[in-house]
């Protein structure tokens, strides 16, 4: 079995009311201000040198050296080198990717036909209200480096904006140490048909991409996940720019009746911890042998893992996760259960239970939802069609995954005839007038005398 230091710290708690759940889920996510410190140096730094500063941190931070930013932009040679190399390399993973692309770009059409268009209607005689909807015109997409290469995330993020309409994409990824970007990356550059990419990663392109340099545009939004000092620098710059979210370390629960299966909650509780120390894994279930199975599930599945992926695997990380993050909780019932993952409002929430869209009825929050044994959230991540980029950090109870909409923006439209404004004038009369706000009734009154 598996050296857990959380061999002990991995017990059933149970639970038979919510009060004594809010206890045990009280931490947050949370930026540490001396990264927001630092960041906001950064920022400010870029905000006012530009390029200079942008290429001066990627030098320092990613170890390579750029001398102007045409050394940070990713070349068209350099794209078709890289499509080649995947092309002729990668059979099985292009035939995953053109899968995946088929998939989400379907979801997101379909999402798109579900939204609000331009519109108009005469609610009276001589007027007329409405509203157009507009794509955003130039778009950041950041996509992190570092421990993976995310090549998911490129096209969770992308397609959604081309559906919507966005003109302009602008992607900001981290060079590798040979100052280069992964040959996975530079082809599904060319398959998106995506032209301006910049090898710079972190805060600096953050500020970058939200305040423009000498010869980089601004753009109006940008998406994306990102490792702290990113979030803190999205964070810094909103208003700026519009933002996706700010989010923090990936999280899952787990509803699971007696019908699961504990090797597959065991699996799904380690595949989120392999993100990130930081991580979340929660099971809430109704049945103690599910709950105890699925600990003895967790420390024979590492060490399986190990010897299946030697030196590859990430045991360290998913150690360091299960111990601090991971959570059994037995519950009374599934409805308590179901009340607990509201009140956490989880990113991901897989429903294991006899009935699975029953038991979806009674949930709340959540930022993507997996029915029955047979969907993990490694589904959505890569193959799914729903989107993967979502809220995290309890903040599902008020946003949404990132779609369509984000890359909308609207504005109201109205119309008055004369006859119409006439006939309302002197109630907005008064209300400036009660407001003191005397300027606002004359811009009535003088339409009154002035008719062309």
């Amino acid at each position: 079995m598996a050296n857990l230091p959380g061999q002990n710290i991995l017990k059933v708690y149970e639970l038979s009311n919510f009060d004594e759940a809010s206890t045990l889920f009280k931490e947050h996510f949370a930026i540490p201000q001396d990264v927001i410190e630092s960041v906001k140096k950064i920022v400010y730094d870029v905000k006012v040198k530009k390029e200079i500063a942008a290429l001066k941190y990627t030098n320092k931070f990613d170890k390579v050296n750029f001398r102007d930013i045409n050394d940070a932009k990713v070349t068209a040679d350099e794209i078709k080198s890289g499509f080649e190399y995947v092309t002729n390399n990668f059979k099985e993973l292009i035939k995953a990717i053109k899968k995946s692309y088929k998939n989400i770009l379907k979801f997101h059409e379909e999402q798109l036909k579900h939204e609000p268009k331009t519109w108009f209607f005469e609610s009276e005689n001589g007027k007329k209200l409405g509203q157009l909807m507009l794509p955003l015109e130039r778009i950041c997409v950041y996509i992190p480096g570092g421990r993976y290469v995310y090549p998911s995330s490129l096209l969770m993020t992308v397609i959604p904006a081309k559906v919507a309409g966005v003109k302009e994409i602008v992607v900001c990824t981290p060079p590798q140490s040979d100052g280069e970007i992964s040959n996975l990356l530079l082809y599904l550059f060319k398959f998106l048909d995506i032209s301006e990419i910049y090898k710079i990663g972190g805060a600096q392109a953050i500020a970058l991409m939200a305040f423009g340099g000498e010869k980089v545009r601004k753009v109006s939004k940008i998406v994306g996940p990102g490792n702290i000092y990113v979030t803190a620098a999205k964070k810094i710059v909103f208003g700026e720019v519009g933002i996706d979210s700010l989010a923090g370390p990936s999280e899952i629960v787990i509803i699971a009746d007696e019908n699961a299966n504990p090797k597959f909650v065991g699996a799904d509780l380690l595949s989120q911890a392999e993100h990130d120390p930081n991580s979340k894994s929660i099971l809430l279930t109704n049945s103690r042998f599910i709950a105890e199975k699925t600990i003895e599930e967790i420390s024979t599945q590492i060490d399986e893992l190990k010897k299946e992926y030697p030196g590859k695997l990430n045991d360290e990380v998913i150690i360091e996760s299960i111990t601090h993050n991971c959570k059994i909780i037995l519950c009374k019932d599934i409805k308590l259960a179901a009340d607990i993952s509201n009140y956490i409002a989880p990113e991901h929430l897989e429903i294991m239970t006899e009935n699975a869209f029953e038991t979806l009825k009674l949930i709340k929050n959540s930022g993507s939802i997996f029915l029955s044994n047979y969907t993990p959230v490694a589904v959505g991540d890569y193959i799914g069609g729903t989107n993967h980029v979502l809220p995290t950090n309890g903040t599902a109870v008020f946003s949404s995954p990132l779609g369509v909409y984000d890359f909308f923006k609207k504005s109201a439209v109205t119309f008055y005839s004369y006859e119409a404004l006439k006939f309302e004038g002197k109630l907005i009369e008064t209300f400036a007038e009660t407001e003191n706000l005397l300027a606002h009734k004359n811009s009535i009154r003088i339409r009154y005398k002035n008719k062309t």
